[in-house]
């Protein structure tokens, strides 16, 4: 059809024309928008969560220990230039017997070999050989004595961890959609959710010697702020209350901080801390290249690049792990208890396993499934999402709720004590109270001990677990038990006479030591009236802070220092005498409280490490014990005392011999 003779056709050429002009002209604008959205997004991204130049070679160091090399490779490197990777070597596998003192005796040669390298370039600053031109040409033409003499002292050994990281990418596929949800419930960006694989790539079973629990490696104190945390259920170790707790925390300090930078940094540092050092350094730039802060050290200014780098791989995992598929969520409903229920009890009722209820409820402690707890009244129970399951919901029994928890009865061992007095005076079986306490076979107690008093309810559960032993068959069952543990009294074999005679002292003081048993006199020394308030006397213990005291009181922080005459910003300490108040809590419930909470630490900590044995250490001038836990012991002070009753922990005297426990992580977590 000739289009141009047919001018008053609808379909004219020159209408023909300008509908194509005005297609193309809308494609094109169509077009720059889309680049421009694109763009828009790339550039708000980077707003987001820059990529600084000063963070290229602590990114691409991470990215190599997150997705190149795995737990059996470690990078010998320079702490603060990331750039300068002295050497990679190899380790044993950690679950090999013997292979952490000999990765750790590995690990020291390789260092001390670097070290001596770079003292001698600080020396000459010539490279004499093949292996001081190595090292040399790490630091270019220009680099200086002092800048060999410094580095000598920043030697720093990193572990690889590509096997955690595709574990966590598979068990992450179970979570990420949901956190997203309770992201974006909360404004947040997404990729946040990606946070997780720096703290614990993923593990809800994840530990920290100074209890940070959970995914997301919250501590007890800063968990309480934001979730229920206490010795029946804790709300860290569930992935999906921690995540909400996450995004609340993350927000706050983005509130107060005001870039993501310095916000995630802050969930390292702590929000007050970052603060102080944005008001030093303005920036988050500045601060990574320069800020000089007491406790601002390798782990927090690193966390920011080691979330960008984990941010990347998990992104396109794909690119890094060809192959791995992810976990899948699990659909689940959710039924609210209608009172306290026990765990055996109720799985048998809607048919189910107590390890099923474990699997979607990780929030439920260890004794809920050791039947010395109940299942909370009013806890959102999480089953799976079956119809079958529905009549069975509908028809728990009013009889299978109790209408109270289970209370938790111990006794404070004295000077004097045999354990099966103990057990007749509380019309327990010997048997019963070895059980309850991993005592060995001799049912060997010392003073300071606080021994768990097992209820006739579990009384009546060990007799049916144990109704077929013969007596002696018992005796040898709790024998093979005890031996199972290793005790931190037992001598670690060594060739070096020096060690031999230190395992031997430790073995005569620490023998008796049973780490699976809170200690500290954590009763009330002493009740009193005074112009009509009921009050007690107690001594502090490790851990213990006023806040603690508070929440076990129902009382004010404030109403406990105007009772001890405390200023402000004092603080309390270990074996200190303080009076507190039974206004709202009678002294068994506070006692009670109390004896949890540090059973609940212990008996985490002990969950995820193993104590191998003890070794000596000779206290020296200067030394204090929180400096001595944190530097150099890696330990908690709780787990040190429990190790040296004997010794005033608060003033350690030059010379002074006292016990560290030798501790195996048994997670293999990151």
């Amino acid at each position: 059809m000739n289009l141009s003779k047919q001018s008053g056709d609808p379909l004219s050429y020159s209408y023909c024309l300008n509908m194509y002009y005005r297609f193309l002209s809308l494609l094109i604008v169509s077009c720059f928008i889309f680049i421009g959205t694109v763009f828009s997004n790339t550039i708000e991204q980077d707003v987001v969560f820059p990529e600084f130049p000063a963070l290229r070679h602590n990114i691409n160091f991470w990215k190599k220990v997150y997705s190149v090399y795995n737990s059996d490779q470690g990078i010998i490197h320079d702490t603060d230039n990331l750039r300068i990777v002295y050497d990679v070597i190899d380790l044993e596998p950690r679950n090999r017997k013997g292979a952490r003192r000999r990765n750790i005796r590995s690990i020291k040669k390789v260092k001390t070999h670097y070290t001596r390298l770079l003292r001698n370039l600080a020396k000459q600053q010539i490279p004499k050989d093949k292996n001081e031109k190595k090292v040399a040409a790490l630091f270019g033409d220009n680099a200086t004595s002092k800048v060999f003499s410094s580095a000598a002292n920043n030697i720093r050994f990193q572990r690889g961890q590509r096997n955690f990281f595709s574990d966590g990418l598979v068990r992450s596929g179970l979570y990420l959609p949901e956190i997203w949800n309770i992201f974006k419930k909360y404004g947040l960006p997404k990729d946040l959710i990606y946070l997780p694989h720096v703290e614990s790539s993923f593990n809800f079973q994840a530990y920290s010697k100074f209890g940070a629990a959970g995914i997301w490696q919250f501590t007890y104190r800063t968990g309480k702020q934001f979730m229920k945390v206490d010795y029946t259920v804790d709300q860290r170790r569930d992935p999906l209350y921690a995540s909400d707790a996450a995004a609340r925390l993350l927000k706050q300090n983005y509130r107060i901080l005001g870039s993501w930078p310095l916000a995630l940094t802050a969930y390292n540092h702590g929000a007050k801390a970052m603060s102080k050092a944005k008001k030093v350094k303005g920036n988050y730039e500045n601060i990574f290249n320069g800020y000089d802060g007491r406790r601002f050290k390798f782990a927090s200014r690193n966390f920011y690049s080691e979330f960008l780098a984990a941010r990347e791989i998990a992104k396109n995992y794909h690119d890094f792990f060809p192959g791995l598929v992810l976990k899948q969520p699990v659909k689940t409903k959710t039924i609210i208890l209608k009172g306290f229920a026990p765990v055996n009890e109720l799985a048998r009722h809607l048919k189910l396993t107590p390890a099923l209820i474990r699997s979607l409820n990780r929030s439920l402690r260890e004794p809920v499934f050791r039947n010395q707890k109940y299942i909370p009244k009013g806890f959102q129970l999480r089953l799976p999402d079956k119809n079958s399951l529905d009549p069975l919901i509908a028809s728990i029994p009013s009889s299978l709720y109790k209408a109270k928890q289970k209370r938790s009865r111990f006794y404070w061992v004295r000077k004097g004590d045999v354990a099966s007095v103990i057990a007749r005076r509380h019309n327990i079986t010997l048997r019963d109270l070895i059980w309850a306490n991993n005592l060995n076979h001799r049912a060997r107690i010392y003073a300071g001990q606080n021994l768990r008093i097992p209820s006739q309810e579990d009384s009546l559960r060990l007799a049916a677990k144990f109704k077929s032993t013969t007596a002696s068959e018992e005796q040898k069952t709790a024998k093979e038990q005890f031996r199972s543990r290793p005790l931190p009294g037992k001598s670690i074999k060594t060739s070096t006479a020096k060690l031999s005679r230190k395992s031997a002292a430790a073995d005569k003081e620490g023998s008796v030591v049973n780490p699976y048993i809170v200690t500290g006199n954590i009763l009330v020394k002493r009740e009193y009236t005074n112009k009509g308030r009921n009050l007690g006397v107690i001594q502090v213990e490790t851990g213990e802070t006023l806040g603690h005291f508070a929440e076990w009181l129902r009382v004010s922080v404030q109403y406990i220092r105007n009772l001890n005459r405390l200023s402000y910003r004092e603080n309390i300490h270990m074996d200190q005498t303080l009076i507190i108040p039974f206004t709202r809590v009678n002294k068994e419930r506070f006692e009670e409280e109390r004896y949890e909470f540090h059973q609940e630490f212990e008996e985490d900590f002990l969950k995820a490490y193993e104590i191998e044995g003890v070794w000596q250490y000779n206290i020296r001038r200067g030394d204090n014990i929180w400096t001595l836990c944190k530097a150099q012991f890696d330990l908690p002070v709780w787990l040190i005392k429990k190790y040296n009753l004997s010794v005033n922990l608060n003033k350690l005297i030059p010379g002074q011999k006292i016990l560290i426990p030798i501790v195996e992580d048994k997670t293999e977590a990151s």
